[in-house]
């Protein structure tokens, strides 16, 4: 009998199915390459906790909004006493009375992951604005659930599935829902990343390259999200030979710690280095 939660090239099934024989874990994964046209998918729909990547579709709302002239990127925000939460981030640490961007906010939440950044932003766009987009979108499993405390259940937070995810992180590559200077910033916000212990953990890639002037034929634009037993990374693949589209979900791990070796950590780039070994390496 044909099992209707995979499909795709039986060797990368094969692949993936040797990188999980460890882990304590579930996994789903989807991955497109958009040279090609090739599609791979394992438990694919299976709705899961996404973490911190739903900051990705609330980054899209926020340019669709932008382009709308609903929202000024330049408009500066007090950052108060009360928009203090934990997690992630580096605005909780500061004082009082920072006022950065709504472009700030946006960097912040995205290569930092900042909750507290993330939190303004999903009060200035709307939560029931950033769903009814979502479905606009063709998002069908993607909920932003914004409805848990720290140390509480993380579908509370958001769900979705990796092929959700992945429909999203191919229109902000291919400009295809957006305008293209929209996609560019996504993307270039993206690219900008400083969580790369998942899915680019393996990989030829040298976030500094530009700075130190390094050639880089490889390039990341990727959010990660994480929680106790929970890993998900979410990422655009760019080589000379190809661009490809690479979702990452996996829940359920005993391992309920947060050390760059927590094993969905290193599960993700595994499956990161299966799919550049396939489709991105000349």
């Amino acid at each position: 009998m044909t099992d209707t939660r995979r499909f795709g090239d039986s060797n990368l099934h094969t692949a993936v199915d040797n990188a999980l024989q460890s882990f304590t874990g579930v996994l789903g994964c989807y991955a497109k390459n958009l040279t090609t046209g090739e599609e791979f998918g394992y438990r694919a729909d299976e709705v899961m906790p996404t973490a911190s990547v739903i900051k990705v579709p609330i980054m899209a709302e926020l340019y669709r909004q932008v382009e709308e002239e609903m929202v000024d990127l330049e408009q500066r925000v007090t950052i108060e006493a009360d928009d203090w939460t934990g997690g992630t981030g580096v605005l909780k640490t500061f004082m009082p009375g920072l006022q950065p961007t709504i472009m700030d906010l946006c960097r912040l939440m995205i290569i930092v992951s900042d909750n507290v950044a993330t939190a303004r932003l999903v009060n200035i766009l709307g939560k029931d604005q950033i769903n009814q987009s979502l479905r606009e979108w063709g998002m069908s499993t993607t909920e932003l659930r914004y409805n848990m405390q720290l140390g509480g259940d993380i579908r509370q937070y958001a769900v979705s599935s990796t092929r959700d995810l992945g429909r999203i992180y191919e229109l902000i590559s291919t400009d295809g829902f957006l305008t293209a200077e929209s996609c560019a910033a996504m993307r270039d916000h993206l690219g900008r990343q400083q969580h790369l212990e998942q899915i680019p953990r393996g990989l030829p890639f040298n976030q500094f390259a530009s700075e130190i002037g390094v050639e880089q034929p490889v390039r990341v634009m990727n959010k990660i999200g994480n929680y106790m037993g929970v890993r998900v990374d979410a990422a655009i693949i760019a080589s000379p030979k190809s661009t490809f589209v690479l979702v990452t979900m996996n829940e359920g791990s005993s391992d309920h710690g947060f050390a760059i070796d927590q094993e969905g950590n290193i599960l993700n780039g595994r499956i990161g280095r299966i799919f550049f070994d396939a489709w991105g390496s000349e």
